[in-house]
């Protein structure tokens, strides 16, 4: 907008000691005056001009669909792929090398198909076995050396490098990560030769297969193996879009052998694909969850399943041995329903960025907040807000499941446990606030008094740290907190606790609130999967005193709030679970339950993606800049690759399959490359992760 004082004009005008373009011809008068009308106007420069797509490339070799060609007639060759070597051999006038000797042979297969060497007792048996019977003794250790399970170990490390696996999450902070089931489950893929469309298919959309089983949603760890950034006061959606971004080249690179990465700012250079046509495919994958779900080995999915089966048959066992039960546990509903409904009005304060160690509380829309990015061991969040809320009584606090925290929350240990340290309020008009005293605290899921924190959040030193019931968060002490870790199975419940004050808080004309949530019990590094801050949660307040229905889980209240004969047997289980632990005379049944909940298996979390329910939009991305959202685009592939099947829908399942498609021209011819390369060190294109215009010829096109 103001030529005079642009850097660029003054340049090739030559007012400047430097003076551009620095070889060549000077720009004439008429074109530095179009250089200046232009930044005069704004210098728009459309996206459209960045770079001209390269149509005249659609003919490479890569983009057509492999077809199998005649098999030269070479008698002497043994199997289809020596009589094309043989081929070229002849027409370079060479011969094949002498076959090697077989203690030689013994020892490259062994390298080549587990990566360790074979033992003197097996070489001599080889010797022995190829001395009497070549062929019978290549094809026995071949066999025997692909079952086992050494083979998935050796060739899982190369799809491993190409799905960009670590155990840490990179950057600065470096974090460890609990991945290890993504990489079981791809030594087993291989161990077990799985077909590579399933391969493929599994790690881009397990989770949306039908029936989906545990394995094939930890499969889809192969789109969260990028680095993550927790620097403290970074932007999460920022480096959602760096993974994203990541995810297409891994995408690009590992299965399709293009680098459509290039496509991320502007139209490729040298392939026939736009940055539209990248956007498109982006969209596939723009529509998910970063889930961490809890996930176990075979062993614990049997013990946990065993628990469940004692704890239900021992409810079960009440039933029938208490006639009755139904009644008395209708009248108990009916009690509570009879109550007055408590009127909670949601806040949503205003965060003091300052005060959260360089954690992000991300407003939501439906008045949470949503903690990411970096997180603290120990911080006390600053909250302020002006409510016209008169006569306040109670406070509440609900801890909420969200698919993106670990074990889906409530908080964002990687247990999902959190610990609330001490939770204060002060309040009154603007510049006169004063400590507000509560009386009582009370909440629907405790742990028992006195419970030692875990030993992955204690400090360098040893002092005394529990946690409790809800009374702990208004003790005054940073020695205890309430916390939700009750045990495997059952901590990762939405969960609520409130605060009565010792009387109405009043103001005329509004009332300030300065919130503080003390959360200090994680452990001494937040660098090693010590923090224990919450993850989700809501904020409301009253003016009347709760009730015992506010008491209740939010799975109880749930389930009462569907009428008795519209009901399920899990709702009214759910019911029953939560009744029982209030009838007095079964004290020593709901012990003996509790006894059988400590052995619940803990599992462990592990990186997956889940469908979100609201569509999340994708916009092409001006110059690739995630802050510079331009034209909105749907799901798409690239034209000068196999089509989509007609009316499929728009999902990942859909995309995975496109990929995995026989008609695609790169995907399998890739595979193949990788595999070659692998064994001679060289692929039959050298340039194993593009496939693309700019790539060497192929060795033997055949």
């Amino acid at each position: 907008g103001d030529s005079a004082n642009s850097l660029l004009i003054h340049l090739v005008a030559g007012t400047k000691d430097e003076v551009m373009p620095k070889k060549g011809p000077r720009l004439t008068s008429e074109q530095v005056g179009l250089l200046r009308a232009w930044i005069d106007q704004g210098a728009d420069w459309p996206e459209s001009a960045s770079v001209a797509l390269k149509e005249a490339n659609r003919d490479h070799w890569a983009f057509k669909p492999p077809v199998r060609p005649a098999v030269p007639a070479k008698p002497s060759a043994s199997n289809p792929i020596d009589a094309f070597i043989a081929a070229r051999l002849e027409k370079e006038h060479l011969k094949f090398s002498p076959p090697a000797d077989p203690v030689t042979l013994c020892r490259r297969i062994h390298l080549d198909l587990v990566g360790l060497p074979p033992s003197p007792a097996e070489t001599d048996a080889f010797v022995a076995s190829h001395k009497a019977d070549p062929k019978t003794a290549v094809r026995d250790l071949t066999e025997k050396l692909l079952a086992s399970p050494h083979y998935g170990e050796r060739w899982g490390r190369h799809w491993l490098d190409a799905a960009r696996y670590a155990d840490s999450d990179g950057y600065e902070k470096d974090k460890p990560r609990i991945a290890h089931f993504y990489r079981d489950w791809v030594i087993d893929a291989f161990n077990r030769d799985l077909p590579y469309d399933q391969f493929i298919i599994e790690q881009i959309a397990g989770d949306q297969l039908p029936n989906a089983t545990q394995q094939q949603m930890v499969a889809t760890g192969f789109l969260r193996n990028s680095m993550i950034n927790e620097e403290g006061g970074v932007d999460p959606e920022q480096f959602r879009m760096e993974a994203m971004f990541d995810r297409m080249e891994a995408i690009g690179k590992g299965v399709l052998g293009l680098t459509i990465q290039c496509a991320q700012c502007h139209n490729h250079k040298y392939d026939p694909i736009s940055q539209e046509e990248y956007f498109r495919i982006f969209a596939f994958l723009n529509n998910d969850h970063e889930s961490q779900p809890v996930v176990y080995t075979n062993s614990e999915q049997m013990l946990r399943a065993d628990v469940i089966s004692k704890v239900s048959a021992a409810e079960s066992q009440l039933q029938s041995s208490t006639p009755g039960w139904e009644a008395r546990m209708a009248a108990w509903e009916d009690e509570i329903k009879a109550a007055p409904t408590t009127q909670w009005t949601t806040i949503q304060p205003v965060v003091e960025d300052i005060s959260t160690g360089g954690e992000r509380y991300l407003p939501q829309k439906d008045g949470t907040f949503l903690c990411g990015g970096y997180q603290p061991t120990k911080h006390e969040v600053k909250m302020r807000i002006k409510t016209d809320v008169q006569n306040i009584t109670a406070f509440r606090i609900d801890m909420l499941n969200d698919p993106n925290l670990p074990a889906t929350g409530p908080g964002r240990s990687h247990f999902g446990t959190f610990g609330v340290t001490e939770f204060k309020v002060d309040a009154g008009p603007e510049g006169k606030l004063a400590s507000i005293k509560f009386t009582s605290a009370q909440a629907d899921l405790e742990p028992a008094p006195e419970t030692p924190v875990r030993d992955c959040f204690n400090e360098k030193k040893p002092v005394r740290r529990v946690i409790g019931p809800a009374s702990y968060a208004i003790d005054g002490s940073e020695e205890t907190a309430w916390s939700n870790e009750v045990g495997a199975g059952r901590r990762n419940r939405e969960c609520a606790i409130t605060f009565l004050t010792e009387s109405p808080v009043s103001t005329e004309g509004g009332t300030n609130l300065l919130i503080r949530i003390s959360q200090k019990h994680g452990g001494w590094n937040s660098d090693d999967l010590m923090g224990n801050s919450m993850g989700r949660f809501r904020i409301s307040i009253a003016s009347t005193a709760p009730t015992k229905l506010d008491a209740l889980p939010k799975l109880v209240r749930d389930a009462l709030a569907i009428p008795r004969p519209q009901r399920t047997s899990a709702q009214t289980a759910t019911i029953f679970s939560h009744w029982r632990t209030l009838q007095a005379e079964w004290k020593d049944a709901n012990a003996a339950i509790e006894t059988m909940w400590k052995q619940h298996p803990d599992g462990v979390t592990q990186m997956t993606l889940s469908e979100r329910s609201e569509n999340r939009p994708t916009h092409l991305l001006k110059r690739g800049d995630w802050l510079k959202p331009g034209d909105a685009v749907s799901p798409g592939v690239p034209s000068v690759l196999n089509p989509l099947p007609k009316d499929a829908p728009p999902t990942r399942l859909t995309f995975a399959r496109w990929l995995a498609d026989p008609k695609s021209p790169t995907t399998a011819r890739v595979a193949m490359n990788r595999m070659w390369q692998h064994y001679f060190g060289t692929g039959l294109v050298a340039s194993a992760e593009d496939l693309g215009t700019q790539s060497e010829p192929p060795s033997h096109p055949e």
